[in-house]
């Protein structure tokens, strides 16, 4: 039986009447790490409501260079394409973590949105929320140097999936410099460098893969630095 706790919650922005469609109208579908959601150049044609794992959005251009714009995660949605009328994806999705999804097609939500506004503005406002956390993305790396970048990107995976732990901020799931490096438009010998240097200097570490940030209030600080 599929997993539906983050579902229940996400479907109770809407309408009482409109819940019992919702939940025949969503199709859970269960993937695994590498496989792709969708590509780029592809019609949106489903929303996808994550209830676990990680998704990340990307780009592969045409030198084999990987640009990632962002990760999704439980109690996310990806596809919003659909709710704008968006005529192709710009950026693939790939599974990064064995996730759990929930589907709906185009023609089966756009009729619900019609009738049930109170849902219709809850995924607007998600929608918004994600492209507000892409502007502050772009904002954060326009212009910087890499350590600071790298330090950004750090920041806003712990504010955005980070858990407390005994001894810092941990992130449920792996963030490697491959990741970074693809997040800040760099290279990962150059990530390695400075996350070496954190990781000397006592600022981050790695537990089991997973990285704890360990002084934040640190890295804030750096990053304010002119």
């Amino acid at each position: 039986m599929a997993e539906r706790s983050n579902f229940d919650l996400f479907i109770s922005n809407a309408s009482e009447g409109s819940r019992p469609v919702l939940d025949e109208k969503f199709v859970p579908v269960k993937m695994e790490k590498g496989q792709y959601v969708f590509f780029e150049g592809d019609e949106p044609s489903f929303l996808y409501f994550i209830e676990s794992g990680v998704i990340e959005s990307n780009i592969v251009h045409g030198d084999g260079k990987l640009h990632i714009f962002h990760f999704d995660f439980p109690g996310d949605f990806i596809g919003e394409g659909v709710l704008y009328d968006q005529v192709v994806t710009p950026f693939s999705a790939q599974v990064r973590k064995d996730a759990q999804l929930w589907r709906i097609s185009r023609k089966d939500l756009d009729p619900i949105m019609e009738k049930d506004p109170v849902f219709k503005e809850h995924l607007l406002v998600s929608l918004g929320q994600k492209l507000d956390s892409s502007y502050m993305k772009a904002h954060c790396i326009a212009g910087e140097k890499v350590e600071k970048r790298v330090m950004c990107a750090l920041l806003r995976a712990i504010d955005q999936n980070g858990l407390n732990s005994h001894c810092g901020m941990r992130l449920d799931s792996p963030l490697t410099n491959r990741d970074i490096s693809g997040l800040i438009g760099s290279t990962e010998e150059s990530v390695s460098r400075i996350m070496s240097r954190l990781k000397r200097e006592g600022i981050i570490t790695t537990e089991k893969k997973n990285l704890i940030v360990l002084d934040r209030d640190t890295l804030m600080q750096r990053l304010r630095e002119e």
